[in-house]
């Protein structure tokens, strides 16, 4: 495929298909933004909030009331990330549980002031494509693990990989990469939904120039991050890049939401 056939398929992107007039109207944008926000972050406050209590009551069932002093060390000392399986899925668990509910009361309230369907900023397609976000989670973790796994080999300063040394038992790390998989698809679909479904509704309403498109998503992206690395921001800002054109040559965020999570 030559870059102009590419360029000329995010132009013509099914995902943009329903952007018109409306969504050009500044009004709704800016209302979006701290609007959407409170919504968002009263979600994630009440999201946090139930996923803690409900992993911590998990935890005490299976480990007994002991447990519950351990669960409140994690939360003010994060050391614990290294050694402990219970602090390292008490982590995920709050990721999932924030994130998920803010993503989705941010692009609910941008849906009701722009007078769209929500899964308008997901799906082009009928219904959600569960094999688009499988196969992106398993090529890119095919294509990302072994360079992780390089790194962590012959890294000095790297601990190793967790899955080899939060815990010695096979359960345990079945416990581990399931909870990975399970809980960052969600974090990963909450940035996804927000980016590559409401950010690129909005700037597609505005310009169809898709050199534009994956640079301003690639920019917001990173800087959303607020990481003062400058290697990061660009490594951040690629990665933007390339999952806008994903959701742009795909007419959704299925795949994209899947390599996010690899």
């Amino acid at each position: 495929m030559t870059l102009a056939t590419m360029i000329d398929a995010m132009r013509g992107s099914a995902f943009l298909r329903d952007v018109g007039p409306a969504d050009r109207r500044i009004g709704p944008i800016l209302l979006t933004l701290p609007v959407g926000a409170m919504a968002g972050v009263l979600a994630a406050i009440v999201g946090g909030a139930a996923s803690v209590s409900l992993y911590g009551a998990l935890v005490v069932g299976l480990q007994g009331p002991a447990a519950a002093g351990g669960l409140l060390d994690v939360l003010t000392n994060p050391a614990l990330l290294a050694t402990s399986l219970t602090a390292v899925l008490l982590v995920l668990t709050l990721l999932a549980g924030t994130n998920g509910p803010l993503a989705v009361a941010f692009t609910a309230m941008a849906a009701l002031l722009h007078g769209r369907r929500l899964m308008s900023y997901v799906t082009s397609a009928p219904r959600f494509r569960w094999r688009l976000l499988l196969a992106g989670l398993i090529l890119f973790t095919v294509g990302v693990g072994p360079l992780l796994a390089l790194d962590a080999w012959f890294d000095p300063k790297t601990a190793g990989m967790p899955i080899l040394t939060l815990t010695p038992t096979t359960a345990g790390r079945l416990t581990y990469a399931g909870a990975a998989i399970v809980l960052l698809l969600i974090a990963a679909a909450a940035e996804e939904l927000v980016f590559r479904g409401w950010l690129l509704k909005v700037t597609g309403a505005f310009t169809r120039r898709p050199w534009a498109l994956l640079i301003v998503n690639g920019l917001a992206f990173a800087a959303i991050h607020f990481d003062p690395n400058v290697d990061a921001f660009l490594v951040r800002t690629v990665m933007g890049v390339g999952l806008a054109y994903m959701a742009l040559r795909l007419g959704g965020i299925e795949l994209a939401v899947g390599a996010h999570a690899a």
